[in-house]
């Protein structure tokens, strides 16, 4: 059967990449990879998508040491702590029903907990007994809500579109657990970045992975949300890095892994990364999405 587009259901596609791809955190694949792109919405996606992706905790355990509640903490909530002190201007969560999704040991919920009426997440039954200690509602996948006929005022949906076996399916459930007025919160890695354009082959050989089945950028995402029903209220680039690991990064051809060299100061870097974000050339995008 020829393979279309999941968002635009185009058939016209082209392989961009045909290689190996990263495995780990430093390591590639065996055999090659073939990645694709649609030449209508620019989507680009592996050609063998993996099903199994779906489970989140598959997902980290390529990357993160174990899928523990402490490795869970080290490596990832620096980084989601950082996104919501980015969207804190734009949120209002006071007496809300929150829900985050692939939320591991909840850091979203955790630091809403006593602003909000309820807050639940959903993941692997590996965070259920620590989620529920913490006084959060759990589930173990999003149906279990959808049958419950749930609903929350604000979903955060921060790190998966990317992972999903089918992301507009999934965005279409997702629609049936909000209110009138509430807002759905997406993060997800924008393929369209400065490192990308700058680095092209160089930062491609590190960004493709294996725990990716998607690479979305602004054109594909806008016809995403339009076609799960959903309506654009705010977006936003969120860039991640310094400028300093960017310039270590072009001088070495080489993820950076440890703190870059600090050619600018904090005052030029956080000049020129507002900049990138602005021009959505950040290494993340973030949109706020009402219900249709």
């Amino acid at each position: 059967m020829k393979i279309k587009c999941l968002i635009c259901n185009s058939d016209k596609l082209s392989v961009v990449w045909n290689d190996k791809i990263r495995s780990s955190a430093k390591h590639f694949t065996k055999t090659r990879e073939k990645i694709l792109k649609c030449n209508d919405c620019e989507l680009i996606f592996l050609k063998n998508r993996k099903k199994n992706l779906e489970n989140s905790a598959y997902a980290r355990s390529i990357y993160n040491k174990n899928n523990s509640v402490k490795e869970f903490n080290r490596f990832h909530k620096p980084r989601e702590l950082k996104k919501i002190s980015f969207l804190t201007k734009y949120l209002n969560l006071k007496n809300k029903d929150i829900l985050e999704l692939n939320c591991g040991a909840g850091t979203i919920i955790n630091y809403y907990k006593k602003t909000c009426r309820s807050t639940s997440g959903v993941d692997d039954l590996i965070y259920q007994k620590y989620l529920k200690k913490n006084g959060h509602k759990f589930f173990s996948n999003i149906n279990k809500i959808l049958d419950d006929k749930l609903k929350y005022d604000y979903i955060f949906s921060m790190s998966e579109l990317e992972h999903k076996f089918d992301p507009k399916n999934y965005l279409l459930k997702i629609n049936k657990l909000m209110k009138k007025n509430s807002i759905l919160i997406v993060r997800v890695p924008n393929f369209e970045n400065i490192y990308m354009y700058l680095l092209k082959d160089a930062f491609l050989k590190y960004d493709f992975r294996a725990s990716h089945n998607f690479y979305f950028s602004t054109k594909n995402l806008n016809l995403l949300f339009a076609k799960t029903k959903f309506k654009i209220k705010k977006k936003l680039g969120f860039h991640e890095y310094s400028v300093n690991h960017l310039i270590e990064y072009m001088q070495t051809k080489k993820r950076v892994y440890n703190s870059p060299n600090k050619v600018l100061s904090k005052k030029q870097n956080s000049f020129i990364v507002k900049n990138i974000e602005d021009m959505l050339v950040s290494t993340s995008l973030i949109y706020l999405l009402e219900k249709k």
